[in-house]
């Protein structure tokens, strides 16, 4: 019986062209619909984003990073990803720096970017191998680029408060 209900179902899925994209649309609170969830589903864009001018001063970098609150702060070039500053660097670097210099000497050159096309459960699973809280996202056709835009930022507590496991 079990059979002949999968048989059935499948068929009907097929006729219909039942995607894991509608999966994802009609049951996105169960856990396979969670687990179907994509960056660009949960990432933070906009307003919300902590990104900053590279002309910008030290002082400039912890004002913004303190407002946005997420740990981070996107140092923008021409409107593309030039670098990554994290609380982290801001805290060791403080005693060193003086609060008027740019932040080209202490920033992440290369952050580490996804695309927005990448599944959030491989999101979580790289930012737990990289021990890192946040990922840079930016879109498919720019992944490749030398020059990328950023398109929005996966935190670690939009992972979890999303069920992503």
């Amino acid at each position: 019986t079990l059979l002949l209900g999968d048989c059935l179902a499948t068929t009907v899925m097929s006729k219909m062209k039942f995607s894991k994209e509608k999966f994802k649309v009609f049951h996105p609170g169960g856990n396979i619909g969670r687990s179907l969830l994509l960056a660009k589903d949960i990432m933070i864009t906009g307003k919300k984003m902590p990104t900053i001018n590279y002309k910008k001063t030290f002082l400039a970098a912890l004002k913004i990073m303190n407002q946005k609150k997420l740990g981070i702060v996107v140092i923008l070039k021409k409107q593309f990803i030039n670098g990554l500053v994290t609380d982290g660097d801001l805290r060791r670097e403080i005693k060193n720096y003086p609060k008027n210099k740019f932040l080209d000497k202490f920033m992440t050159k290369r952050p580490l970017v996804v695309n927005e096309s990448m599944p959030a459960s491989k999101a979580l699973a790289i930012m737990n191998e990289k021990k890192i809280t946040s990922l840079l996202v930016v879109s498919d056709k720019d992944y490749k680029k030398v020059n990328k835009k950023l398109k929005g930022i996966i935190h670690i507590h939009s992972l979890l408060q999303n069920g992503i496991k």
